[in-house]
């Protein structure tokens, strides 16, 4: 089978061949099939969770902060937009009360072209700024959680009356599933919480995070989230070919659930066995390595222990310009980068914890990279062995696992869930 992916300009690392005789299946989320978006983003709206319609909530002298995703979420902000206003102006808010905040994480800033694409019509016609999670002049405490991890986030989710967070909901490594309050933890987050979530994630196995919607990382930052005062969210679920099949509207945690449940239900995908090889991409998440490593994440959770797991991914920015100790540090088993970290010899936790991740994956398994946008000497610092092709990357992983080798493709695997049925059954 001729197997392809969604990568327009980047032809010349795929497609590959993979023997029909080797081929337990080619995996990906669903197609919610035809759907009347218009709708589905009405009901939404009408039919909040845990709360009363936007309309209702907010009141007529109300400061609006509203917190976006960046460029690297594929949430149409500029779609989604007017039916947010809709619901403001029915409260008698006027555009001069209305703040929009990116909320990136640790991403880097964004462009004015990239705000403009997010943006569409919109860009330019409210106040807008851009969260900076180092910039501690423009954060301040919001006190502490249960378990004592310092809240800081930015200013103006206190300087606001009334914070709406926008988004989608689609399985992730360290959050169990995107959306609900990760838009204000990580998006508009401070040190210190972003780097308790993210390294307490780094020490568990993707199957114990992905699509679980209860774990330690996401009640944190919930909580976290209603001491700053996000009092509300709009999160869309869309099917493969990015149709909107679920608008989930109201309380951050009530109407996060409702929509997990839809997603699970798009993204996941059931193989029979895990495989002695995974070929998978990493779309959409593919700008660089920090973002592709979720083609990783998914990958392990449907390679053999001892497999090889080929990730393909553009990567036109490189490894990761935001946490440039990924490659200072370069691969070390799991246990020497925590040692490093509990003895304080990191200053940047959270490249440290992808660099956990992956070492925990690459003691798993044979990790191979094909991407363009990365240097092989890179790759091969942080543990992946690299192939200028993904046609060569299968020569590899056989000549590894041996011809008779079977082989798992995964589309779309920065969203993908991958369940293998017999571990799903004993669980």
């Amino acid at each position: 089978m001729l197997i392809n992916f969604p990568y327009e300009g980047y032809e010349n690392i795929a497609p590959a061949e993979v023997p029909n005789a080797n081929l337990i299946g080619v995996y990906a989320p669903e197609s919610a099939g035809e759907i009347n978006e218009e709708a589905v983003l009405a009901k939404g709206f009408a039919e909040p969770f845990g709360a009363k319609m936007l309309r209702e909530e907010v009141k007529k002298d109300d400061r609006i902060l509203i917190l976006i995703e960046d460029g690297t979420r594929g949430t149409p902000i500029a779609r989604l937009l007017p039916f947010v206003l809709e619901e403001l102006y029915a409260a008698d808010v006027q555009d001069s009360q209305v703040t929009l905040l990116i909320a990136p994480g640790t991403h880097r800033e964004m462009t004015e072209g990239e705000l403009r694409e997010k943006l569409g019509k919109f860009y330019g016609r409210f106040a807008l700024h851009q969260h900076r999670w180092l910039d501690e002049s423009i954060q301040r405490e919001y006190g502490y959680t249960n378990d004592g991890t310092r809240v800081t986030a930015n200013k103006l989710l206190g300087e606001n009356d009334f914070v709406l967070g926008l988004g989608s909901i689609v399985p992730h490594r360290v959050k169990g599933f995107s959306g609900g309050a990760k838009i204000a933890f990580p998006g508009a987050a401070g040190r210190e919480m972003q780097e308790r979530n993210q390294w307490e994630a780094s020490l568990r196995m993707s199957e114990t995070v992905m699509g679980k919607a209860e774990n330690p990382m996401r009640l944190r930052m919930e909580e976290a989230a209603r001491l700053a005062g996000l009092r509300y969210i709009v999160n869309l679920v869309s099917d493969k070919n990015k149709k909107i099949a679920g608008c989930f509207t109201g309380d951050p945690v009530a109407a996060h659930r409702a929509g997990c449940k839809v997603s699970y239900e798009l993204n996941a995908a059931y193989l029979p066995r895990r495989a002695d090889i995974v070929l998978t991409d990493a779309h959409p998440a593919d700008r660089d390595f920090w973002q592709s490593a979720k083609g990783f994440y998914s990958g392990t959770m449907a390679v053999k222990t001892g497999g090889s797991l080929i990730v393909v991914a553009p990567n036109p920015e490189g490894v990761a310009e935001n946490h440039p100790n990924l490659l200072e540090i370069g691969f070390r088993p799991q246990s020497e980068i925590i040692g490093m970290v509990e003895r304080g010899e990191i200053e940047d936790v959270i490249g440290a914890a992808i660099l956990a991740d992956v070492a925990q994956i690459v003691e798993k398994a044979d990790c191979i990279m094909v991407s363009p946008g990365v240097k092989r000497e890179d790759a091969e610092r942080i543990g992946l062995r690299y192939a200028e092709t993904t046609e060569k990357a299968l020569q590899m992983a056989f000549e590894k696992q041996g011809e008779t080798a079977e082989v798992a493709v995964l589309k779309y695997g920065g969203h993908i869930l991958p369940l293998v049925e017999e571990e799903t059954e004993e669980k």
